[in-house]
């Protein structure tokens, strides 16, 4: 509507005044460096025309061959992107070397021009995070769209590193029933629920996790370590781990049947008495590959003297992995669990010698 008023206004201006400019077309003369021009002013009207619009055409097309489609002539503006790209560069170096105060700051910077503005934000927020400042990395969020997992990401991570841990655990299982499940924050919820000490909910989520594929297999494989040894024990306190609770038949047959789960309910096993038992589920359950991940929860069980079976399957793969520093740590537990403190040490040496970060 607004364009159909425009050229009714410009149509009646031209019929109005183009009589008047036919009959009086005015007249120009220019001398200029000893040569003179002489034209009617409306002439001089369609030349500067002309000249402008074949200006820009060319300026147009050398932007374009010498790709600088996207600079401007304006100073200003041109000086304002120079400062922003300059201090997002200057905001990345930052970030990368864990600057996080000054990375903030330069990161914000760089918000006044150029694009990637959403990436800026996102970065600057989590800069203001890491650096402890929990006000101005909510400011920087609440630019971004509600539904934004990024977003809804780094808001929960805050409440967890306030200590906010249930109402992280809220906000992570709402988002979770929205489709499709974004896996991050799955797994930030495992690790919330987790620091909430929601032993039952870890399972249950555990299982949503290994179905959903909320991890790649190889990190799954250590995660199963991060979160089945552990609930086991709080969930069996001094008595036997109870295998058929809703909670844990509802877990997945392999998830109930991977090493991971046997270290724990060995660790039930043997705190319930049963250390023979506790053992023969380790030596059926275990390969090599699970030892590293197995170990700072398989120095926690208390076999006893129970470990004459473990001990022949540790030297075993000794054999073919004699520079492996977690089999002679195996064998320095198993050697205290029998109350011999000498071997115990010389066995530790060996796994300090072959695996320096073993404690």
């Amino acid at each position: 509507m607004i364009k159909a008023i425009i050229l009714i206004v410009v149509l009646a201006l031209a019929m109005f005044l183009g009589p008047v400019v036919t009959n009086n077309p005015g007249y120009l003369k220019l001398v200029l460096a000893g040569y003179v021009i002489e034209m009617t002013a409306l002439g001089f009207v369609i030349v500067l025309t002309v000249t402008l619009l074949a200006i820009m055409l060319v300026v147009k097309l050398l932007k374009y061959l010498l790709r600088i489609q996207h600079g401007s002539f304006n100073f200003f503006r041109s000086r304002r992107q120079k400062k922003a790209q300059q201090a997002f560069a200057n905001g990345l170096h930052a970030y990368a070397r864990r600057q996080w105060p000054k990375a903030a700051n330069e990161l914000q910077l760089a918000l006044q021009a150029g694009a990637f503005s959403h990436e800026k934000r996102f970065l600057a927020a989590y800069a203001a995070f890491y650096a402890g400042d929990y006000q101005q990395a909510n400011t920087l969020l609440a630019e971004l769209a509600a539904d934004d997992p990024n977003r809804q990401y780094l808001e929960a991570d805050m409440l967890l590193h306030q200590g906010q841990t249930r109402q992280a655990v809220v906000v992570l299982e709402a988002l979770l029933q929205q489709p499709p499940v974004d896996a991050a924050l799955g797994q930030l919820y495992l690790r919330a629920l987790q620091q909430a000490g929601l032993w039952q909910p870890l399972l249950s989520a555990a299982g949503r996790a290994a179905t959903e594929h909320w991890f790649d297999k190889s990190s799954w494989q250590l995660q199963r370590f991060a979160i089945y040894p552990q609930a086991v024990r709080h969930l069996a306190g001094e008595t036997d781990f109870d295998q058929q609770q809703d909670y844990w038949q509802a877990l997945p047959a392999k998830e109930r049947k991977s090493a991971a789960a046997a270290v724990g309910l060995a660790w039930a096993e043997a705190n319930a008495g049963h250390p023979d038992a506790a053992e023969k589920r380790l030596v059926a359950a275990l390969s090599l590959a699970d030892v590293a991940p197995a170990w700072p929860h398989l120095r926690q069980i208390a076999l006893g003297r129970s470990v004459l079976r473990l001990r022949k399957q540790v030297q075993h793969w000794l054999r073919d992995n004699s520079s492996n520093g977690y089999l002679y740590a195996i064998l320095a537990y198993l050697a205290e669990q029998e109350g011999e403190p000498q071997q115990a040490q010389q066995a530790w040496q060996k796994a300090r010698q072959y695996q320096p970060e073993l404690r």
